[in-house]
């Protein structure tokens, strides 16, 4: 990456530490492709591709949130009805006032729902779901905690309830698709994974003293419907997502949603709360992740690099976004115009990854001259 020299040694040395096999970085600065780079390995013996399909985890979750936007700007729903009024079953055992704005803000309070996949099919996800009780003493609307899959499965069933559509084949056709995002789903189509199979980067486990494949990119994981986690692609086409939400919602010609929306989606929503689930100090929007950095004094006890799952030291603090379990970043930055995606595809554990991805993104604006 000549453009992205730091960058590139941090993440080549990552290589060489055993963290990842590989890595992709998409950075565009304006209507500037700045980066558009692979590294390294997608499985052994196999080198990674611009094109390469990686696994971006929990940063696909902001695709599902825009969808609901557009369910939003469309009057189908509203911010504030009740999940019940969408999911029947869903009002059990203390949940009936849980509205979609608590769902997208993690302040719903299902988070321990028990999710066995890819054992267990859509349909007994949901019904688990439903049957979960709200957690003891917990005030929605102010009590906060990351919810990593049940609440991006009941908002996915929502979709699929107002839509007649499977989720994935709705998030491809309104939100994918549009974008030019051809080569990136939410859960592949099974009958296409054959065809696709050898373009899937293989993610590892890497925490230990060997690497361990997850089988992540097997056909029972990867075309399930997981939309908290199981999207794959280029890593530049998830940049063209952000490009298109620092462009207002639309790219090439294309609205998804008004300006107005990406504003309110992208605002802070929840402030100032400890999120029991990531023990840190944390602001959220509508499904997207803000910048947490001014939180970092206040969480330095229990993260000493910084607030877990940021977007680096020197992103503004206007910056949107979301990030992966131990593997990828993808954000917006307004004041500098900027989208960025990393994605590696070795996940070293937390405090090694954590440690990886702030110096990368930090790379990134240093390289650019974007710092200070």
């Amino acid at each position: 990456m000549d453009a992205l020299p730091q960058t590139d040694k941090l993440i080549r040395e990552g290589i060489a530490q055993g963290l990842h096999p590989g890595a992709q970085v998409c950075v565009w600065r304006g209507e500037e492709c700045v980066a558009n780079a692979a590294i390294g390995e997608a499985r052994p013996g196999v080198a990674m591709a611009p094109d390469t399909m990686t696994l971006w985890l929990s940063s696909c979750k902001p695709i599902t949130a825009i969808a609901l936007a557009q369910q939003v700007e469309a009057g189908v729903v509203h911010l504030d009805d009740p999940v019940a009024e969408y999911v029947e079953g869903f009002e059990q055992n203390g949940k009936q006032d849980i509205t979609l704005q608590h769902v997208l803000t993690h302040t719903g309070g299902f988070r321990s729902v028990v999710f066995r996949y890819p054992g267990q099919t859509w349909d007994e996800a949901i019904e688990a779901i439903c049957g979960a009780r709200l957690e003891t003493g917990w005030v929605l609307g102010e009590t906060a905690g990351y919810h990593p899959h049940s609440g991006w499965n009941i908002l996915g069933k929502v979709l699929e309830v107002c839509t007649g559509q499977t989720l994935r084949d709705h998030l491809r056709e309104a939100v994918l698709l549009p974008l030019g995002m051809n080569d990136s789903y939410v859960g592949l189509p099974p009958e296409g994974y054959d065809a696709l199979e050898p373009r899937l980067a293989a993610t590892l486990n890497t925490s230990g003293s060997a690497p361990v494949d997850q089988n992540f990119h097997t056909p029972e994981w990867s075309t399930g419907q997981r939309p908290g986690g199981n999207a794959f692609g280029p890593a530049h086409e998830l940049a063209r997502f952000y490009r298109a939400m620092l462009n207002g919602g639309s790219l090439d010609g294309t609205s998804l949603v008004t300006p107005d929306t990406v504003r309110h989606f992208t605002a802070r929503h929840r402030r100032d709360t400890m999120d029991r689930t990531f023990r840190a100090v944390m602001d959220w929007g509508l499904g997207f992740m803000v910048n947490n950095q001014r939180h970092d004094a206040a969480n330095a006890e229990t993260h000493k690099i910084a607030t877990p799952y940021n977007f680096g030291p020197h992103a503004s603090d206007d910056a949107f976004g979301h990030c992966g379990n131990q593997s990828s970043a993808a954000f917006a930055d307004p004041a500098h115009n900027l989208a960025v995606v990393v994605v590696f595809n070795g996940m070293p554990g937390e405090p090694k990854h954590q440690q990886r991805m702030h110096a990368v993104l930090g790379a990134i604006y240093e390289d650019l001259n974007l710092v200070g």
